[in-house]
């Protein structure tokens, strides 16, 4: 079924205002190849991908877009609160394994387990 494997439209921050909010409000969390903003989210925990063309051309842009939505999408359930959270993509995103950004990102949505956003 073809919904099982997308991310669907009431788990993406969609307005520019949710995104204003989140990147105002929120708690920054950097990595080496991303800026994760988290703040706390409403009725769902929703996601938004910011990469822009320093990244890479639109097929790496792409790329890193399916990635980011389908890690997000299998993790999203283990978060014990309602989130927003805001991935911003450093220059050198475009350089790493689907694998690599895994772990990246990975490491980040454990802290988010255990930090607080109230």
């Amino acid at each position: 079924m073809k919904g099982e494997q997308t991310l669907q439209k009431l788990y993406r921050i969609r307005r520019s205002r949710d995104y204003d909010r989140t990147w105002r409000e929120g708690q920054r969390y950097h990595t080496t190849h991303f800026v994760v903003i988290v703040n706390s989210g409403r009725e769902h925990s929703r996601l938004g991908i910011t990469i822009s063309r320093k990244v890479g051309n639109a097929v790496c842009r792409n790329q890193l877009k399916r990635w980011i939505r389908e890690l997000f999408r299998t993790h999203r359930k283990q978060f014990s609160q309602l989130l927003d959270i805001s991935i911003i993509a450093k220059r050198q995103a475009g350089q790493l394994s689907h694998l690599q950004l895994d772990r990246e990102l990975l490491i980040i949505f454990a802290r988010l387990e255990t930090d607080d956003y109230v």
